[in-house]
């Protein structure tokens, strides 16, 4: 059946839509707990190569083979990534973090995670805490030309795509409206007649809303990931790959966030070359534009 889902996935579709449900069962069947590695695996390669399908399905149909491939492959996927009894060696197909199976499963939820739809199923299914179950994997060795993979890359631009809050820190945002100041009363404001004494009492104080997950990732992992990030982009040629880029604008906002803090502070430095490099060899407007931002910022902090 591996062999078979193998040579299916060279379609890069799921099949016509006689079929397609057939095909979305069988996948879903080789991606179950109890099923070797190696079917578990060419099940993954198969709904990888037809990622972009996928995302189309969802954006475009209704109705419910839509419905059957959001609630059921996104579960499917977390049981044919997370190992039962995982392995030690990386190399080996059920160890935590294998890098061959993992550069898969990071690239479809990377494109998966696009679609609003896709990111609410991917969630509930437990793919943030999967994704950043591989960040110490990603991010334990330091980077070297000759080792560079392209996971640390797709896993910041995940986590930055699955996060609301728009920053490293989910909490950063509320810190930051709470601390605006008031505005001054204008004279038409200080002249209205004194509103009932009951309406002008304080309203309750809301919840404290919970810690998105950025909080579970310390200032300095975010860090370590984001410059790996930057090394994956220049040495793996991800600039040649427009899906890539697509998320470099949000690495860019990320990174320059964190340029300020402790972990970055005499760090930075590193970026530079990398970043130049990076810019140079940019084709799509936007992005360029954006690096173009942070390699001011590193060059101001240089001077």
């Amino acid at each position: 059946m591996g062999d078979a889902l193998l040579a299916l996935s060279a379609m890069r579709d799921l099949g016509s839509d006689t079929r397609r449900d057939n095909y979305l069962d069988a996948i879903i069947f080789a991606m179950e707990a109890d099923k070797p590695s190696r079917l578990r695996h060419a099940a993954l390669r198969a709904v990888f190569d037809a990622r972009f399908k996928l995302v189309e399905i969802v954006d475009e149909e209704e109705g419910e083979f839509r419905e059957k491939l959001l609630g059921e492959l996104a579960p499917a996927l977390f049981i044919a990534t997370k190992p039962v009894a995982p392995q030690r060696l990386d190399d080996e197909p059920d160890a935590v973090f294998n890098p061959r199976r993992d550069d898969c499963y990071l690239r479809l939820i990377f494109t998966l995670a696009k679609q609003s739809d896709w990111r609410t199923h991917l969630e509930k299914a437990g793919h943030i805490e999967r994704c950043t179950s591989l960040l110490d994997h990603i991010i334990k060795n330091n980077p070297s030309i000759l080792s560079v993979t392209s996971h640390s890359y797709y896993l910041a631009a995940i986590l930055i795509r699955m996060n609301p809050s728009g920053g490293y820190r989910s909490s950063l945002r509320g810190a930051t409206l709470a601390s605006a100041p008031d505005s001054e009363p204008t004279n038409e404001e200080e002249c209205r007649p004194t509103p009932n004494l009951v309406a002008t009492l304080p309203a309750a104080p809301e919840a404290p809303t919970s810690p998105g997950f950025p909080d579970n990732i310390s200032e300095q992992e975010w860090w370590k990931l984001l410059k790996r990030a930057w090394w994956a982009m220049r040495w793996n040629d991800l600039h040649l790959e427009a899906e890539a880029v697509e998320a470099l604008p949000s690495i860019v906002t990320y990174t320059l966030d964190l340029l300020e803090t402790p972990s970055a502070r005499y760090d930075a430095g590193s970026l530079v070359r990398l970043v130049d490099r990076i810019y140079e060899a940019l084709d799509d407007d936007e992005a360029k534009l954006a690096v173009k931002r942070l390699q001011d910022a590193l060059g101001n902090r240089a001077a």
